[in-house]
């Protein structure tokens, strides 16, 4: 156990024997004393180490080995990321007229868009539909994100 985890026990530790001895005492001049004799001992317990850190300073420094991530959920993040990017686009696309007959799957590094795969699903032409200009829609997303033609794929 490292010297501050067991400071901090000790002022825990303070506190319950504190609580516990203010309830069990009756009110009057004797629980006053006592409440001020806790007071100044969780005061010294407090400031103890104080001296032994401006004497030896604090080091933050932590081995290689004691911070890992957690890769799953930092891929489970950029997955979320690369969606709420696909939605973001379907949206753009929708206010400009482009409803449905695609969908729409982002690759993403952090917060910049690599590549946009647009799968044209159902687009062929029925009675009552409307066209679907894939080179304009290309163009609408390259726009959107930022990004050449070159990086937007279209299948279907």
């Amino acid at each position: 156990m490292s010297s501050f985890s067991a400071w901090g026990l000790t002022i825990l530790g303070l506190a319950i024997v504190t609580t516990v001895a203010e309830m069990l005492l009756p009110h009057g001049k004797m629980r006053k004393v006592i409440s001020s004799v806790f007071a100044t001992i969780t005061v010294f317990v407090i400031i103890t180490p104080i001296p032994n850190l401006l004497k030896n300073g604090v080091d933050f420094d932590f081995a290689a080995d004691t911070v890992q991530t957690d890769d799953g959920y930092l891929d489970y993040i950029e997955s979320v990321r690369a969606q709420m990017f696909a939605d973001s686009c379907t949206e753009y696309l929708k206010s400009n007229g482009y409803s449905d007959g695609f969908t729409i799957s982002v690759e993403s590094k952090g917060y910049t868009v690599k590549k946009v795969r647009v799968d044209f699903v159902h687009s062929g032409m029925t009675e009552n539909g409307e066209h679907i200009n894939k080179s304009e829609l290309i163009g609408l997303i390259a726009d959107y994100f930022g990004i050449g033609k070159e990086a937007v794929m279209s299948y279907g």
